[in-house]
């Protein structure tokens, strides 16, 4: 008996779900496998980094109803393969559900990622560091597990590129804008501490490296005072990067590339985004709007 099989049974019969719940839950987890199938990875193969991947891409293709569901299903799932002792880790332990389903977090504007990205930031080290995280989250689409891993030695000031080690230590070599590489360098011109190659660029103030945790934190803290009235994470930004990029016409393929997704169809879920900015184009710009039929004289 294979492991949907199996957890199928103990929702009916350990957890004493209906029949209904049972087989939705176990429906979300069939999507979550069919979803890896092109890129040969199995259900027990994923790791917390695919789960984000993937639930990230869906915030605002399903309703908050579903997405709700959806990680539910997921964290059970995992739960359950746990506690039958067929997986090692659990990958759905830092899976959460948006708090307020009427606003599930998407991509932000372009208005508001000059917001952050126009911020007055102290020129001290802390206020100089907050600076390159945000210049670098949204210039490279980067994992906030990926960027708080960065090396000083990863960084090639001169080519603009950026060495990623991603999910599976898969090596990803990723272009910086200019305004990026020179945050960056200006903080770490500013920082104490180590300046060996091999340090980590982004410290706390202890001189340890930042945490995941630590990067919420700072754009938690810039958000409220840039007056953005929403919760902004890492991976908001990392949506930002992927949309606006696919909004200015990127091959889908090179977005792969640059976001590291093992599987196209990851990539795909974040199209929809563009399709909705295209018709909104549409609507404006078509005469046979009703915006625009009033001056067709």
């Amino acid at each position: 008996m294979n492991s949907l099989a199996l957890f199928r049974d103990y929702l009916i019969h350990e957890k004493r779900y209906s029949k209904n719940t049972s087989l939705a839950y176990c429906k979300d987890v069939e999507l979550l496998e069919k979803h890896f199938t092109q890129s040969d990875l199995e259900l027990l193969d994923l790791d917390k980094d695919d789960l984000k991947d993937y639930l990230g891409a869906l915030y605002s293709e399903v309703t908050a109803t579903s997405l709700h569901r959806k990680i539910a299903a997921i964290r059970h799932f995992y739960l359950f393969l746990k506690k039958r002792e067929i997986i090692e880790e659990n990958p759905s332990l830092t899976l959460t559900c948006p708090k307020n389903a009427s606003t599930l977090p998407g991509a932000l504007t372009k208005e508001e990622m000059l917001q952050l990205i126009e911020f007055p930031f102290k020129s001290d080290e802390k206020g100089l560091r907050d600076r390159a995280i945000i210049e670098l989250l949204y210039s490279s689409g980067v994992r906030v597990g990926e960027l708080v891993s960065v090396r000083i030695k990863d960084l090639d000031k001169k080519a603009r590129t950026l060495n990623v080690f991603g999910k599976g230590k898969k090596q990803r070599l990723l272009p910086v804008t200019k305004q990026a590489v020179q945050s960056i360098d200006t903080y770490l011109l500013k920082r104490e501490g180590n300046k060996d190659p091999n340090s980590i660029i982004f410290m706390n103030l202890k001189g340890k490296g930042l945490t995941e945790r630590g990067v919420q934190y700072v754009l938690d803290r810039i958000a409220r005072t840039a007056g953005i009235f929403q919760k902004v994470t890492p991976h908001m930004l990392r949506h930002s990067f992927a949309t606006h990029f696919l909004e200015n016409g990127m091959n889908l393929r090179y977005l792969q590339h640059l976001l590291g997704h093992s599987n196209l169809s990851t990539t795909e879920l974040y199209t929809h985004l563009s399709i909705d900015h295209l018709k909104n184009i549409y609507n404006k710009a078509h005469p046979g709007s009703k915006k625009n039929r009033g001056n067709n004289v």
